[in-house]
């Protein structure tokens, strides 16, 4: 089902949409880099006299699947123009466009992460598309909230692929049968620490009221901004303290330490996927981008979605896209990138068919139209949304370079907190300064 890697657009309920958890807000849990209708990242003309050129993205089998379809319509559109797909998990992903950027051969249209944006914007990998704008890219119909993540200044570029927000999925059953106390708006930390305590104490430990979260920068993030502030200052610093990190693992080694959170040896990575679909866990917070149209398999249909629970006022929770798409700025056909990224954004029949595989489409028209046809999963989603809409906040610009580092760095310090090999006090202060020092070049 999904593994611990990926950000926030990279998995969630069940990692089963679109990313890993545990390393990545991240995210994914496709199989591998593997070609698709015309196989590997190959490009310029064909031998047919079709313009060809190159798409990648990351995610899972069932967003590879839909993706496809979408591009298959994109060809019978545009029958002067072949692409050729690829997709890969989140980490493998990043690994090969990495590899291929420093070749000079970049996927003609990729998916980006906004953590991986300004190193590839730096670099010229991508291509500012604000001149484009009105032209070959239009944006007068995507929701202006979501836009940030892919401005550096005055440049785009990337534009979102759709609209996700944190939410806890939770199987309603065992917390019925605990007597716990139900997720709404406005509950507390306090409220789920003692809910999920219920939930073990009821099934004698054999499943965990909670997974445990400390490792997860993304969660960090919310519980941040559930205190005004945020991962990064308008100067590319940490916009948090070092005892901003100890306050937060030590209350996941409080979690923990009670038996309300899943043990190390159950939260590290398992192929077989995060402890909740693993029945191991009673609840466990994701993107809602992740969560799939068959969501259900994963949990026997036992699970709601509900907002995280807060420390004051404030829910915390952003409204951005889990990714963006973006034109390579040295594609040979950049004309059929250009139309083939408006199509995957803008085209009414590809939103049909793409559904809420990367979020609530960013095109409120497109949104309108695919949310009067939802069913299952995807309704519960965006009846989440929904739920959420009045107290969402408007999604933070693109992080600075370095920051798909620490990522990984945060969770890499938790681990020795999560086996009781270092104090929560003497991780953060490592944690701090590998951090900084990171972010400073």
């Amino acid at each position: 089902m999904g593994v611990r890697k990926g950000p926030a657009g990279a998995s969630v309920v069940g990692r089963v949409a679109g990313g890993g958890w545990r390393r990545g807000l991240a995210v994914v849990l496709a199989a591998g880099l593997v070609g698709a209708l015309g196989g590997c990242w190959g490009g310029g003309a064909a031998g047919d006299g079709k313009v060809t050129i190159r798409f990648a993205w990351w995610g899972s089998e069932q967003r590879a699947k839909i993706t496809n379809e979408a591009v298959q319509l994109f060809m019978r559109k545009n029958p002067s123009i072949k692409v050729v797909t690829s997709t890969a998990i989140y980490d493998a992903y990043f690994q090969k466009l990495a590899t291929e950027t420093a070749g000079g051969n970049a996927p003609d249209v990729m998916q980006m992460s906004d953590r991986h944006l300004q190193d590839y914007a730096e670099r010229n990998v991508v291509l500012d598309l604000r001149s484009h704008v009105g032209k070959e890219i239009h944006t007068a119909d995507l929701k202006k909230e979501v836009m940030g993540l892919g401005t550096l200044g005055d440049r785009l570029f990337g534009l979102p692929l759709g609209q996700t927000a944190m939410v806890m999925i939770y199987n309603p059953v065992l917390w019925e049968k605990a007597g716990a106390k139900e997720p709404a708006l406005g509950w507390t930390w306090d409220d789920y620490f003692e809910a999920a305590k219920k939930v073990s104490g009821e099934t004698g430990g054999k499943v965990y009221g909670a997974s445990d979260f400390g490792g997860i920068e993304s969660w960090f993030k919310v519980w941040l901004s559930q205190q005004g502030k945020g991962l990064y200052a308008a100067d590319g610093k940490l916009g948090y303290t070092e005892q901003d990190v100890v306050t937060w693992w030590e209350m996941a080694t409080k979690f923990r330490k009670a038996g309300a959170t899943t043990p190390g040896e159950i939260t590290a990575v398992n192929p077989a996927g995060t402890p909740l679909p693993r029945k191991l866990s009673a609840s466990e917070f994701q993107p809602d981008s992740t969560v799939a149209p068959d969501a259900w398999k994963a949990y026997d249909n036992d699970y709601k979605l509900a907002p995280p629970p807060q420390v004051g006022a404030e829910s915390g929770i952003y409204g951005e896209p889990p990714m963006l798409i973006s034109v390579s700025a040295r594609s040979e056909q950049q004309a059929a990138a250009l139309k083939l990224t408006d199509f995957i954004v803008n085209d009414p029949e590809a939103a049909k068919i793409l559904g809420m595989s990367r979020g609530l489409p960013a095109n409120m028209t497109n949104r309108t139209a695919v949310a009067s046809g939802l069913t299952g999963s995807w309704k519960q989603v965006y009846d989440y949304e929904e739920l959420i809409a009045g107290k969402i906040k408007v999604g933070p610009p693109a992080p600075p370079k370095g920051a798909g580092a620490l990522f990984t760095l945060f969770d890499k310090y938790y681990q020795d907190v999560m086996y009781d090999k270092a104090t929560p006090a003497d991780a953060a202060k490592r944690y701090y300064a590998e951090a900084q020092q990171t972010l400073a070049g």
